[in-house]
């Protein structure tokens, strides 16, 4: 059930609510992707954990290629976790709330150029022979489907707002109650001074 604030509650900033619609699309993203990546792994014959090791590498070294499945594995998922989801977080900033064909294009731009930078610069950052185990097959599905996760960006922030900010037709109803009609009492009552209606029972 949707949770739905206060009348008088006093409405968070906005980018407030892009920072929460960034990270909830952004979450998704970055799950997708680091399944992927464990899944072309196994595909390729590799455990399906080596893509998160060598993403450990920043904290243990060379050692990751001898440590297996373990703590490395654990710092590894949750460092690309973090990176994909502030990916999201990013983009929720940059990108306008428009449609979703447009957003979809937006999103696809973004993780083209991430796509570039991590190809050149993180993915060597992180050890020396990470290109051999983020080659493009590998990283291109999981960069489409991030894109195809951050197109929800609009809808989640339209959401978010729509939990604070009063509807289109409340604030017409509220118009025109204001504009003519509502000078009387909203339940039909007579106003003060006016003899009730006569009830036609009493006939």
């Amino acid at each position: 059930m949707t949770p739905v604030p206060r009348q008088d509650a006093a409405a968070p900033p906005g980018w407030f609510l892009r920072l929460l619609a960034g990270v909830d699309s952004g979450a998704g993203a970055a799950l997708a992707a680091v399944a992927w990546f464990a899944v072309h792994s196994r595909l390729t014959g590799e455990p399906w954990w080596a893509k998160y090791n060598l993403a450990a590498a920043t904290f243990y070294g060379v050692d990751v290629f001898t440590m297996g499945l373990g703590r490395a594995t654990a710092a590894g998922a949750a460092l690309l976790f973090a990176a994909y989801t502030l990916l999201g977080v990013a983009f929720a900033f940059l990108a306008a709330g428009r449609g979703p064909v447009r957003s979809f294009l937006r999103a696809c731009l973004w993780m083209a150029c991430w796509h570039v930078a991590a190809g050149r610069y993180v993915w060597p950052w992180l050890d020396p022979s990470a290109p051999h185990y983020f080659p493009w097959h590998a990283t291109v599905p999981a960069h489409l489907a991030g894109a195809i996760l951050l197109a929800r960006f609009p809808a989640r922030l339209h959401r978010l707002r729509l939990l604070w900010e009063p509807s289109e037709s409340g604030q017409a109803h509220a118009a025109r109650s204001e504009a003519g009609g509502g000078d009387g009492p909203p339940d039909g009552s007579p106003a003060d001074g006016e003899p009730p209606a006569a009830d036609p029972g009493d006939c």
